[in-house]
């Protein structure tokens, strides 16, 4: 199994996003990787959002700094990205709605392009 490191994190290199996985939204990661982590399921307090930094993953993908951009927003699975084009059909430029969509947008097609189990 082929490794990454990044930091003080080790990452198993997958070529599917695995159940339960989404994109881990990081800044700096190795260039034209996808960093994937799976949320923990016990956290410190509700609404926490710790990660299994032992269970970590990376894909190679095309377009990684724009899915990147988009996890930055919350939009870490296809799943979400999806749902923010089908919420927000024709948002007003200079709404939230209207930056979400554009950073979904641009990541969609490249998200469309990973296998997701």
């Amino acid at each position: 199994m082929e490794k990454l490191i990044w930091g003080e994190y080790q990452f198993t290199v997958v070529d599917f996003v695995p159940l339960g996985y989404e994109v881990w939204n990081v800044r700096g990661f190795v260039e034209g990787y996808l960093p994937l982590c799976r949320i923990a399921a016990r956290q410190p307090f509700p609404g926490g959002r710790n990660i299994e930094t032992d269970t970590l993953k990376a894909i190679k993908a095309e377009g990684a700094e724009e899915i990147l951009a988009a996890a930055g927003y919350g939009f870490n699975t296809l799943q979400k990205m999806e749902q923010c084009l089908k919420r927000h059909k024709n948002p007003k430029p200079g709404t939230g709605a209207y930056l979400d969509c554009k950073k979904v947008r641009a990541a969609i097609p490249y998200a469309r392009k990973l296998k997701w189990s």
